[in-house]
């Protein structure tokens, strides 16, 4: 009998501060159900639903895969929840009484928030129909979280022209918690999400990718076999004409390419030398080996249109906006109104805190007045037992006396 494989690579454990530190996000739909004045229809509704459950793909391991929303939650419940459950982005999609959908990103407690518009959007099902090899919904790949690849976005150094895109670079950057190339290992990366700027209109394009490997120095029939486990439609292979198991796994015929997509396919990939330390699924017995490395969408797809950012948590002045330009004196007049706006919230809390600490202070006086009247009436209550006792003792003696004198 074989001996019993025993692990020999643990993995590390992550602390209780760096999951401090990892960002979390919830995602949820909210708006109105009515296109102008005639209901949404159905379907609208559920692939709106569908949109939402598959950007909580995307995200995942750190959002709330399994939330549910309900018809009378308000944005206020969610930004309240957010604080102990340790959530540090919201990402809310609406259907407007236009038609539109739209996405806001928010940064909780303080902002700031940034709306876009979905111009056009797929879902993972979609995305499946036209993929030539799509990825089985396997949970390893959504165990870890995925790799951001940003492209044709603006930098630190790009303050003080576009500071506006600046600050949608960092809120991307932020909703993924950072990889360290020292302490992550390869395997553990298994999903992209590459977002790509376009410079002339501003768009912004979404894409969700599996991280495919496959090994280069085999033929066509292992791979056709290796591929059974992770791909879909994909059929068994039909051994009934062959007399051998080899003549399959060995023929020179099939490991050559046979059609120009198969050339064109390797010639795309990019062949890498792998180790068994950083490939699972290669034995430690083997040596480095060559594998194609080849990214497969997953979906979903979402093309955004930045409308504008504004401070706070969906409510707070404008800072940007991408289609509505204020003069100057327009500019003033919104922060002086937002400023006398701050100072009122900020006089109203003051005022509650002084309410709240009054109220608990009587609530203590109160309770001492009790307690003091309590201790009072125990007192009371033992001066009149040791009153009756001394009755008592007197009402005794006197009889006594009178049994004597007869």
């Amino acid at each position: 009998m074989a001996a019993r494989k025993s692990k020999k690579r643990t993995h590390v454990q992550i602390s209780e501060e760096d999951m401090d530190k990892i960002p979390k996000s919830m995602i949820f739909k909210m708006g109105s159900k009515k296109v102008g004045s005639v209901a949404a229809s159905p379907a609208s509704q559920h692939a709106l639903t569908q949109l939402v459950r598959d950007t909580r793909c995307a995200m995942e391991p750190h959002t709330a895969g399994k939330l549910r929303e309900r018809k009378g939650n308000k944005l206020r419940d969610f930004v309240t929840m957010a604080g102990p459950l340790g959530v540090s982005h919201l990402m809310i999609f609406t259907k407007g009484e236009s038609g539109m959908t739209s996405l806001r990103m928010a940064r909780v407690p303080r902002g700031p928030t940034l709306h876009f518009k979905v111009s056009q959007y797929s879902l993972i099902k979609d995305v499946r129909k036209f993929v030539r090899s799509p990825k089985s919904n396997d949970g390893k790949l959504y165990k870890q979280p995925p790799l951001l690849v940003m492209n044709n976005f603006s930098l630190k150094s790009d303050d003080a022209t576009n500071p506006h895109e600046t600050l949608v670079t960092q809120m991307f950057q932020n909703m993924f918690p950072p990889l360290s190339a020292q302490n992550t290992r390869i395997p553990s990366i298994r999903r992209v999400v590459m977002l790509n700027k376009d410079k002339e209109t501003g768009s912004i394009e979404f894409r969700h990718y599996a991280i495919d490997t496959r090994p280069v120095d085999v033929t066509r029939g292992v791979k056709k076999l290796t591929k059974l486990k992770h791909k879909l439609r994909k059929k068994i292979p039909n051994l009934s004409k062959k007399q051998d198991m080899a003549d399959y796994l060995l023929d020179p015929d099939a490991g050559a390419f046979t059609s120009d997509s198969d050339m064109s396919e390797v010639e795309e990939d990019a062949i890498v030398d792998l180790n068994p330390d950083d490939d699972d699924e290669m034995p430690l017995e083997e040596g480095p080996s060559k594998r194609a490395v080849k990214l497969v969408e997953i979906g979903p797809r979402m093309t955004l249109d930045l409308i504008k950012i504004e401070d706070g948590v969906c409510s707070g002045k404008v800072l940007h906006h991408t289609r509505i330009k204020k003069s100057e004196a327009e500019i003033k007049k919104l922060e002086k109104r937002h400023s006398s706006a701050a100072k009122i919230k900020a006089d109203r809390k003051a005022e509650q805190l002084a309410n709240v600490k009054a109220k608990t202070e009587k609530k203590g006086r109160m309770a001492r007045g009790k307690e003091k009247a309590k201790l009072k009436g125990d007192d009371g209550d033992e001066e009149n037992e040791a009153g009756d006792d001394e009755d008592e003792e007197n009402e005794a003696d006197q009889e006594d006396d009178d049994e004597d004198d007869e």
